[in-house]
């Protein structure tokens, strides 16, 4: 049997201590990098799930947002479409009264020294004042105005077709503002619930 010398058995040991601490170190870095390099993985897989959740909870929004805006915009091109058509009806209906105004005037003759009862029948109407039947204005009689040709200033003042001229175009410019804020009250109440959170 050989027998090593006494100074070999601790350089053994220690080499060998110094393998088996060497190995433990190589296999506890191995087991560190294998088990961080898990965790990164899993924690890689969680950022891209949660960012692929953000993603499409963003895309739902979108489509809704468009959703919203596709039907608002088209109640605002409804909106102006009746507004053209409204417009149009009342430039229609307006150049209809004026086309009335020489007959209310000659109706009326000279008898008033303003506006007769047809005339004003017929500026009410150019207002866009339409009576349910005409019978809230009494009708006038010309012999308790006086007499008419000794009114003063009727030369000078504007004549019963200028007035009604002037109240058939600001009685459709009132119109159309009317049509305007009933159209837009509309649309505003059709939306409300869609703006507010």
């Amino acid at each position: 049997m050989n027998v090593l010398p006494w100074w070999v058995k601790p350089l053994l040991t220690t080499a060998l201590a110094g393998a088996a601490l060497y190995s433990a170190d190589q296999f506890g870095y191995q087991r560190a990098v294998t088990l961080y390099t898990a965790k990164l993985s899993t924690a890689d897989a969680d950022h891209s799930r949660a960012l692929l959740r953000l993603t499409e909870q963003r895309l739902t929004e979108q489509a809704v947002t468009q959703e919203a805006y596709q039907r608002l915009n088209e109640q605002a091109h409804q909106v102006s479409w009746e507004l053209l058509l409204t417009k149009q009806q009342l430039e229609v209906t307006q150049r209809q009264l004026k086309q009335r105004i020489p007959n209310a005037v000659r109706t009326d003759g000279p008898r008033f020294t303003g506006l007769g009862p047809d005339s004003l029948r017929l500026y009410r109407q150019l207002l866009g004042y339409y009576a349910s039947g005409e019978a809230d204005l009494p009708a006038a009689d010309a012999g308790h105005v006086g007499k008419a040709a000794a009114a003063a200033g009727t030369e000078a003042g504007l004549s019963p077709a200028d007035l009604l001229d002037h109240a058939a175009d600001y009685g459709q410019w009132c119109q159309q503002l009317d049509a305007q804020l009933s159209a837009y009250i509309r649309l505003h109440s059709a939306t409300e619930p869609e703006v507010q959170p």
